[in-house]
């Protein structure tokens, strides 16, 4: 019987040819699909500092350059152009004009209150045209002031227009609401003036402060300075310092006023509507 011999080193060289095609076949047939996308179709090449183009701002004044022309390639230079040269997209942006005013609280400065923010029943009269009667004008007097507790304010409007007959309580209510807003806006601002001149008070100290701490210094460092001149600058600075940090303390307590009328004016008109 004829014997069979396999030498094991023929045997891995043939399986090595053979795995040695199947890459390279596998890769011939995959040659042609890197070449081209999914659905067919040849990738186009991108072409050297291509930028993919936005929105243009919507925002822009005109002739700012911001906005891409019809017919302009947005895309050949990442942005808008005036002249030929690249223009920032936010150029037209102005930045915030500088405070002007010597308002000093850290509450955000509110002139007036307005109907909407209290009010959300039928429109309001002027309050010049609204005949207040004696009743009225006391009830207004009650609830407007602040020592007056603020639940028994509104209970007090609440009485009031839930007296009165369902055919006339809408229009007493809005002619009501109106003398109070004026009111509480008059006493608001004039409390607001008050506190503008707290602040360039304030303001006036501070600086006077720093000149004596400067001269004080000054006087301080010479030695043939006054010991007597000396000691006076120094008690009158430290007094000076002293009503500078009182008022500052003070301060936080008078700007929470208007915040307070503004509470309150919200709390009537609520009150006022609800009786409706």
């Amino acid at each position: 019987m004829a014997q069979l011999s396999i030498r094991p080193g023929a045997c891995t060289l043939a399986w090595t040819r053979a795995a040695s095609s199947g890459v390279a076949l596998s890769l011939a047939l995959l040659a042609p699909l890197s070449a081209s996308a999914q659905d067919g179709a040849t990738p186009r090449e991108i072409p050297k500092g291509f930028v993919l183009p936005g929105p243009a701002p919507t925002n822009a004044p005109a002739g700012t350059g911001s906005a891409a022309s019809p017919g302009s390639d947005a895309g050949s230079s990442g942005g808008s152009t005036v002249g030929g040269k690249a223009q920032n997209p936010v150029d037209f942006a102005t930045a915030p004009k500088k405070a002007t005013t010597d308002w000093p609280c850290i509450q955000r400065r509110v002139d007036q209150i307005t109907a909407g923010q209290i009010w959300s029943g039928p429109p309001l009269p002027d309050p010049a045209s609204v005949d207040a009667s004696d009743e009225v004008s006391r009830l207004i007097d009650q609830v407007a002031a602040r020592r007056t507790p603020l639940a028994d304010a509104e209970t007090a409007v609440k009485d009031y227009i839930e007296a009165l007959p369902k055919g006339e309580r809408e229009a007493a209510a809005a002619g009501f609401v109106s003398v109070l807003l004026d009111r509480l806006n008059t006493e608001r601002s004039q409390i607001m003036r008050g506190i503008e001149r707290y602040g360039v008070k304030q303001k006036t100290l501070a600086a006077r402060l720093r000149e004596e701490a400067k001269a004080f210094s000054t006087q301080q460092n010479n030695p043939t300075a006054n010991p007597t001149a000396l000691d006076d600058a120094r008690q009158q600075m430290l007094w000076n310092t002293r009503v500078f940090n009182e008022r500052r303390q003070s301060l936080s307590y008078v700007c929470e006023v208007p915040t307070l009328i503004e509470q309150r004016a919200f709390a009537l008109g609520r009150a006022a509507g609800q009786a409706l």
